[in-house]
């Protein structure tokens, strides 16, 4: 199918997907936030969007590729810093790295310079939150409830969390555009989310019930309530971390 354009008219923070209206009025569209790559601000009801459509596992419909007009991608890999190389030669006046029967005092205070830089290099990342991130575009692995809060406390979103929570409500499922299980965990802290399960991607848990325990593994997205994990499934592109639920047992993905 060739490229087509259109605009926003829905568009959900807090699960990271929304609809696209293509200019030929035709049925809305489903786009999710992987679809636009790694672009500096989320999108806004109004985009134009210019995607390749194309249909998902469930038959439908749903745009990939997507670009904001007028929003340029952040395409650029991270520069490596530069490291100065060692001369080739010996200028005239220089201390010479070599001398007969043992190691010179230029070569001694590079060892002991190297190991206190690698000291520091360890304390730095020893005293690094444990939800440190380590995904691109700011994605972060939360493992415990303490890092969660934090993520909560500071407002942060798209990080990859794994976590265990009791299941406190059961809510319907959301049948507009995929459709999703959802119900709220309270972890040990306290502090509730919620859990959108795409389960036109992954199975529903059909035996929850309120009190149950439940881990997952999937993306967190503030909001004032608590916060929101989705995508608790695998990804049918290989874009995106695969995540999943564990009920019982058994593991949902």
């Amino acid at each position: 199918m060739e490229q087509q354009t259109g605009t926003l008219v829905v568009w959900k923070n807090d699960k990271g997907f929304g609809f696209i209206k293509p200019a030929d009025s035709s049925k809305d569209v489903f786009v999710h936030i992987r679809d636009f790559g790694n672009i500096p601000r989320k999108p806004r009801t109004g985009d134009i969007i210019h995607y390749q459509p194309m249909k998902g596992s469930d038959g439908r419909l749903r745009a990939a590729d997507a670009h904001i007009s007028g929003v340029t991608r952040n395409t650029s890999p991270a520069k490596p810093q530069k490291h100065s190389q060692p001369s080739s030669h010996n200028p005239r006046g220089a201390i010479s790295s070599k001398r007969k029967g043992g190691i010179s005092p230029l070569s001694i205070a590079i060892i002991v310079i190297g190991l206190v830089v690698l000291g520091m290099g360890y304390n730095s990342f020893r005293d690094q939150p444990k939800f440190a991130s380590q995904y691109s575009n700011d994605q972060a692995l939360v493992n415990n409830d303490e890092g969660l809060q934090q993520a909560y406390k500071n407002r942060q979103s798209n990080l990859q969390i794994s976590a265990t929570g009791t299941v406190t409500r059961i809510l319907p499922d959301d049948l507009e555009g995929s459709r999703h299980q959802k119900f709220i965990l309270r972890m040990s802290s306290g502090l509730t989310i919620l859990i959108a399960h795409n389960i036109d991607l992954a199975p529903r848990i059909n035996s929850l019930e309120e009190g149950d325990s439940v881990s997952f593994n999937g993306e967190y997205e503030w909001n004032s309530k608590g916060g929101v994990v989705h995508w608790t499934h695998h990804d049918p592109r290989g874009r995106h971390t695969d995540g999943w639920l564990m009920h019982k047992g058994h593991k949902y993905q």
